[in-house]
């Protein structure tokens, strides 16, 4: 029972070892290598090999298991209990000195071993931080509740912001499954509009807000998991793009020929005029530990968008580029002020910025911050803030579009605000 346990426990170590350097890019690894695969991935197969022989002893065994009082160990079973003795006092030999005594903790990128006691490093910097069972991982998802908590501008990072006057107020009066969760409309006056609502809700609206086009819901546990989508997208005139807070996509096409029994497996609901064309990931480098809330379309460089959203882990705002070739990340930047823009004191940044809204248009990328209503206004060219501009009047925006020469910037409870787009 013993060996099973110690067994398992092996495999799990080795496992969550192993993990954290398996998909690096090609030769890429951790410490030596043994035969072509490094030591961490030989512990992992070293315990499965003694759970497998377990098992096929096991097998084979005709009696009872234990032995009986008068039984003395043969040759073979004295050297393997010498070898126990002598491997366990090698371990405890090597765990002394790369680890020391309590309370010193292991190292997470332990230095090289030597016998010299000047080169022992007994660290406590391990204990450092919170301890969690997820580590770096535990990063909370975004709560709409807590993003627009503070909506005032004046108590956003950025000194001497614009003001921005909302020209008038539009109304989503078509029927919806919930709240919106993000919106986006074509570029061409009489084109559509695409929001995405509570419960993984896609609709295509006409452009009055009036009208469903096209609706489906999508199933969210069908193969690539979705949590909560955050962001839409129009990919020219009849492509449909979603993304979800973890960085899932999904890309839609209104297809009247769509075959409902193909489809089935894809929706939970469907008017029945809607193809799913593919479902993955986006994946990303510097916003590797964080989520979005917003999905943008850059016609001019045919890509896709998305804004992370800072956390206390990860305080960092990240502008992520995926080609739509491939959708394979194409570029990312962490975006700085530009000239004219300061904050209210140093220990303020633009990490403090939740964005719930992109959409592009004239080589800037605008962003609209649920926290503090702000927008902001990225060169992509540079990766600077270029403009920041209060949007008084906002309640928890959810959404960003850019038609004509206007923003309309989306709110949960399904109005619209108008404004002028700034600059022209």
């Amino acid at each position: 029972g013993m060996l099973v346990l110690l067994g398992t426990w092996g495999i799990w170590m080795g496992t969550r070892h192993a993990s954290l350097h398996v998909a690096r890019d090609i030769g890429q690894g951790f410490a030596l290598e043994v035969l072509g695969a490094h030591t961490y991935t030989w512990a992992w197969l070293i315990h499965w090999v003694v759970l497998l022989a377990a098992g096929v002893l096991l097998l084979v065994v005709r009696g009872p298991l234990g032995a009986s009082r008068d039984a003395t160990p043969g040759r073979a079973g004295r050297f393997a209990m010498g070898l126990l003795v002598v491997l366990t006092a090698g371990n405890a030999v090597q765990a002394f000195i790369s680890t020391g005594p309590p309370p010193f903790f292991g190292q997470g990128d332990p230095v090289r071993l030597s016998l010299d006691p000047r080169h022992w490093v007994w660290s406590l910097g391990e204990l450092e931080g919170d301890i969690g069972w997820r580590g770096s991982w535990a990063v909370p998802e975004p709560d709409p509740a807590v993003t627009g908590s503070d909506p005032e501008p004046a108590r956003g990072p950025l000194a001497g912001l614009t003001t921005l006057a909302i020209d008038r107020w539009e109304r989503v009066a078509a029927p919806l499954d919930g709240a919106l969760t993000s919106f986006a409309t074509a570029d061409r006056a009489d084109g559509p509009v695409l929001v995405t609502t509570e419960g993984h809700g896609v609709l295509v609206l006409d452009r009055s807000l009036s009208r469903v086009l096209h609706r489906v819901v999508l199933d969210p546990a069908y193969s690539i998991d979705l949590s909560p989508l955050a962001g839409a997208a129009l990919l020219g005139p009849d492509t449909l793009a979603v993304v979800s807070t973890n960085k899932s996509y999904v890309l839609l096409r209104p297809d009247p020929d769509a075959d409902p029994d193909r489809e089935w497996r894809h929706f939970l609901e469907t008017g029945g005029a809607v193809t799913e064309l593919r479902r993955s990931r986006f994946a990303t480098v510097r916003a590797r530990l964080m989520y979005v809330l917003s999905l943008a379309y850059d016609p001019a460089s045919d890509a896709l968008i998305t804004v992370s959203v800072p956390s206390e882990r990860h305080p960092q705002l990240v502008v992520s580029r995926f080609d739509r070739a491939d959708l394979v990340l194409s570029s990312e930047l962490v975006p700085e002020l530009g000239p004219g823009l300061e904050t209210v004191g140093p220990e303020r940044g633009l990490e403090e910025y939740v964005v719930t809204g992109a959409a592009v248009a004239d080589g800037r990328l605008y962003a609209i911050s649920a926290a503090y209503s702000t927008l902001l206004a990225i060169d992509l060219a540079t990766g600077t803030v270029t403009a920041a501009y209060a949007v008084p009047e906002l309640v928890d925006p959810v959404g960003l579009a850019a038609p004509d020469d206007e923003l309309w910037i989306a709110q949960a409870d399904g109005r619209v605000a108008v404004v002028a787009r700034p600059g022209l």
